[in-house]
Formats: structure tokens, sequence, C-alpha cells
């Protein structure tokens, strides 16, 4: 008697898009996601896509207004795009986005007497932050990079507190208030990035540091040069970069946002969540914060 072999093949994950959901008025987007390890024949919108080896894939999708349904080997996800964006030359700019200003801060740089270090990792609780082809959340790598920023700091001597320890979800505005409460040197935002939706990822992918004025900026350039130091080329360096972010928008403490690396391709996925990777990156950030506490 011959016995019958049945072989099962999990079904194929889409990270992002998630199915219902709505996109701005774009003519494409990303979809990027999973399917078991070992998997070849993964076919998007009827095209075959690469896969990598631990399953992880990206593919870029056409759009027309209204819903749209992208097929991704027997899996569909059904999403909606409200326009075709207008031609570049009919198209204004938008407006300034205007920002509250943080309600506790004061209006100028004060005179720093302390070794205290806010560490803010990005997201949490409901606010996954950008998703990797696995669906690994943003969130849970900006937690383990920050742990790895306080222990690091810890053995130059520094004091810690983190705006969060576990996966809990911290109101924008109230990120930077323990950093004002306890007057600390500087308050840093562990990120991990996505690119818009209308770019291929594998286009989009480097390390950077955003700052919004001179006391921010000098931080942040002292922590990108330590980035830079440890990544070398094997992660491109876009440098410091200006952003009016609550997190960054301190006249009183010194403050950046770190996008470590992006988390939407296999090969940034997977680097993301290695542990040594981690350690010599967090090394290389709390470095830098000590070399802006000497000047």
């Amino acid at each position: 008697m011959t016995a019958a072999l049945t072989i099962i093949l999990a079904a194929v994950n889409i990270a992002f898009p998630r199915p219902g959901a709505s996109l701005p008025a774009i003519d494409r987007c990303y979809v990027i996601g999973a399917a078991p390890p070992g998997t070849t024949n993964v076919v998007v919108q009827g095209r075959p896509v690469a896969v990598h080896p631990l399953g992880g894939w990206v593919a870029m999708v056409d759009l027309v207004p209204g819903t749209n349904t992208v097929a991704v080997a027997d899996t569909n996800v059904t999403f909606t795009v409200a326009a075709k964006r207008a031609s570049s030359a009919s198209s204004a700019a938008p407006p300034p986005r205007k920002y509250e200003k943080l309600p506790y801060a004061a209006d100028e740089l004060r005179v720093c007497s302390t070794n205290l270090v806010v560490i803010d990792p990005g997201h949490g609780g409901d606010d996954t932050g950008a998703l990797s082809p696995h669906s690994l959340p943003e969130k849970d790598a900006n937690l383990r990079m920050a742990k790895a920023v306080r222990a690091e700091l810890e053995k130059l001597g520094y004091k810690v507190e983190m705006t969060r320890e576990t996966d809990d979800a911290v109101p924008l505005y109230d990120r930077p208030r323990s950093a004002h409460k306890g007057g600390a040197a500087a308050f840093v935002s562990i990120h991990h990035n996505a690119p818009p939706y209308d770019k291929d990822p594998r286009d989009f992918r480097y390390h950077a540091v955003y700052a919004w004025n001179d006391p921010g900026e000098k931080l942040a350039k002292a922590i990108n040069s330590r980035m830079a130091e440890t990544l070398g080329g094997a992660l491109k360096n876009n440098g410091v970069l200006h952003a009016n972010f609550a997190v960054t928008r301190s006249p009183e403490i010194p403050s950046c946002l770190i996008e470590v690396d992006f988390v939407t391709t296999p090969e940034a996925e997977l680097d993301s969540w290695n542990p040594s990777r981690r350690k010599k990156i967090a090394a290389a950030i709390a470095l830098g914060i000590a070399d802006f506490a000497k000047k």
C-alpha cells in the first residue's frame, strides 16, 4: 500500500497594504509580504516577483481611482484610492503644516547640569509604525534598539529614562515631557523608516538623523558621525536633516530623531532584528551622545 503525501503550503502573507486600506491619491504603491521560506513562485498582478530565501518579497503595483484588488498568488487584498494625483504643473504646493508648541517647554536652551538622557522608542500600542515583509512592527524594532542604547549609555555613566519600557501607547506631546521635567542633557527618539506609499522600497534604504534647531542639529551631527563610522558603506548615510517633529521641536532640550534603518525590504527586515548589528549601532548612538555632551 502506497501512502499519499500531502504538502500544504501556508498562505502568502501581505504586510502592506492591509485589506480595506485607504490610500491617498497616488498612481502606484508598493506591496510587501512574505511566503514560507524556500518559496520561489510568488506572483503579483500576474507578474512573478523575486523572493528572499526567508520568504520576504516586494512588488510595485499600478492603481486606478476607486477600489483596487491586487492578486498575490491565491490571496487578494482590496483597498481604495481616492483619485489620481493632479499633474505637477497644475498642482499647488500644500500649505505649511502648523504645529503646537510644546506647552511645557521654555523658549531658550537651558544650562544643563545633569547626565540624564531620555530615549524615546517611537510608536507603541495600536500604533505599530511601519511593517516589515513578515509583518514585524517597527514599534518592536524601536524598543529593542532603545533598550540597547540605554545599556550602552549606562556603561558610559549616564542616567537613562525611557518614554516607554513595554508595548504601550504614549501620546506624542507627552514623549518629550520627562526630558523637560528632569532637565535632561538630551532627548533622542528612535525610529525605523518606510518609504512613501508610491516609492519602491528597494530604492529607499538609509540612515539619517533629524533635528529642528541648532542645539538639536549639533546633537544630530555627533550621532550621525558615529553611525556613519560604524555602518560604513553597508548602509547609505543621508546625514542630518531638518524636521519640524513634535519630538525634535524643543528650544530648551537638545533633541533629535534617528531613523536607524528601513524595515520594508527583506534585507532591511533581517538587519533590523539582528542582535549583534543592533548592539553595534546602539554603541555608536551612545558614543555620539557622549561626543555631543563633551563639547
